[in-house]
């Protein structure tokens, strides 16, 4: 037999090879020219020519009204209710609420003036997603001249939403930090996405290049928050701090570990809460006004990718208290006597439980709650220097005044202090204690659990004190803050 194969037969065979390539690089391009082309598709439609160059088009948005319903206003504007249904994610089994805002099909809307506080996190770009505006815009209207400068908490901006309304419409999905090895198509599949669907979700250009350590935002229900590396959401309340005030830092993160920080100066103590961690922080009346900066980082299997942002401290424009105390009282205005008092304090006042023991607003400790004596303000004792201010409020009542628990808590110290008197201090949880000093009678022991309104004591004059009144210390991390914001706030 001749070894030999036929010449015809062996171009057939590389004319058939070829064919073979060629349909396997036709199905590859089958598959990804579809991708580009819906990712080209899928952008908004162009504003018409009497539209400012490069504006977003304004959506038609109606706020319902008491009495109206999906018939009503779908025939107000010439559009179904199913229209209606589908463009706001609606079912017939939704009801309406009066002040709820309704996105009406074809329709175009108008421009609203409106202001933002800035949030943890807060970028030009995703304000300017969050109104349907551009971050030129943003700067534009307030005279803003660095685009990459950070924008410190709190920090008011105006802005011309786009949205239809003045309320931003939230940016929604769920974070995913590219690791080693993955690509668009595998992210995809892990999270049953086409790869077209997170190409646009985050302005990717075919083609698809990913590197580690780059961010995702991943098409979905939830809020979205634009924070750097692995973290989830960083919530500061309030957002307008000044001198005296608590402040709440609420954090979650992807990867596994504990969050750490600081802020102005003082370590952030943080406790499991919700899905994430919480610190509370106190302010004190001594803290200089300015900016300060909110420094957030962990660790677990690796480090966490930190964070940074400035929050500005207001001054609470406290005054002067000029106190007289009489000759018998002279001793305690030692310097000495108050430091060794405070040392004593201060290892309780860092003791704490890991949970809240509260739920809500505080409540004052006093039933007829007149002040006789506000938080922050400088003390001088009988025309001395001001060395200390006043870490507490002080209220009005005889002796024998029923001092009552703010909140639930547990008893951590009930005795007589050279300086305060008479002390009972109640463990809130969360680093979270408050004090009550001056007391004529103390009604619990230490290790008692107390609930809201239950009696603790009895007002008095005991220790450093003019006259019968009650001082209350609300102390987080052993930082006396202004106790008022407490009773008008609810933490954490």
């Amino acid at each position: 037999m001749n070894c030999l194969k036929n010449p015809r037969r062996v171009r057939r065979d590389a004319q058939d090879m070829a064919w073979y390539w060629l349909v396997i690089v036709a199905g590859i391009l089958a598959i990804l020219l579809p991708l580009r082309v819906w990712a080209q598709e899928a952008t908004p439609t162009p504003p018409p020519d009497d539209a400012p160059s490069g504006a977003p088009i304004i959506p038609l948005v109606h706020t319902v009204q008491e009495g109206e319903n999906l018939t009503f206003i779908a025939n107000s504007y010439g559009v179904t209710v199913e229209a209606l249904l589908a463009v706001n994610n609606l079912s017939n089994a939704d009801a309406l609420s009066i002040g709820q805002e309704l996105l009406i099909p074809g329709g175009e809307g108008e421009a609203v003036v409106t202001a933002h506080t800035v949030q943890a996190g807060d970028t030009l770009a995703h304000i300017a997603a969050l109104f349907n505006t551009t971050p030129d815009e943003i700067m534009a209207t307030n005279r803003l001249l660095n685009r990459m400068a950070s924008l410190a908490i709190g920090q008011p901006l105006t802005v011309v939403s786009r949205t239809g309304s003045a309320q931003p419409q939230p940016v929604t999905g769920t974070p995913h930090v590219v690791a080693t090895g993955e690509s668009l198509l595998t992210i995809a599949a892990q999270y049953r996405l086409s790869p077209a669907e997170i190409a646009f979700a985050n302005g990717l250009v075919y083609p698809y290049y990913l590197f580690p350590g780059q961010r995702l935002r991943i098409p979905g229900t939830a809020v979205y928050h634009d924070l750097p590396g692995e973290w989830v959401q960083v919530r500061v309340r309030p957002l307008s701090l000044q001198q005296g005030s608590t402040v709440s830092i609420y954090v979650q993160n992807l990867l596994d570990g504990a969050p750490s920080g600081s802020l102005a100066g003082q370590p952030l103590r943080f406790f499991p809460y919700e899905q994430g961690y919480v610190a509370l922080a106190g302010i004190d009346a001594f803290t200089e006004p300015g900016r300060y900066t909110l420094q957030l980082a962990g660790s677990g299997n690796r480090p966490w990718t930190p964070f940074q942002q400035e929050i500005p401290i207001a001054s609470s424009g406290f005054g002067v208290q000029q106190i007289v105390v009489s000759e018998e009282l002279n001793a305690l205005l030692d310097p000495q006597v108050r430091q060794q008092e405070d040392i004593f304090l201060d290892a309780i006042y860092n003791q704490t439980a890991d949970s809240p023991a509260w739920d809500g607003l505080f409540q004052f400790p006093v039933t007829t709650p007149v002040v006789t004596a506000g938080y922050g303000d400088g003390r001088s004792y009988n025309g001395g220097p001001i060395e200390i201010f006043h870490t507490g409020v002080d209220f009005a009542g005889g002796i024998g005044t029923p001092i009552l628990a703010p909140a639930n808590g547990v008893v951590v110290f009930a005795a007589p202090l050279q300086l305060r008197g008479n002390t009972v201090i109640l463990d809130h949880g969360l680093g979270v204690m408050t004090a009550y000093f001056h007391l004529s009678e103390m009604f619990v022991t230490p290790g008692t659990a107390v609930t809201t309104g239950q009696p603790i004591g009895a007002g008095g004059s005991t220790g450093l004190s003019t006259g019968p009144h009650l001082h209350w210390d609300v102390r987080v991390n052993g930082v006396p803050v202004n106790p008022v914001q407490w009773v008008e706030m609810g933490f954490p």
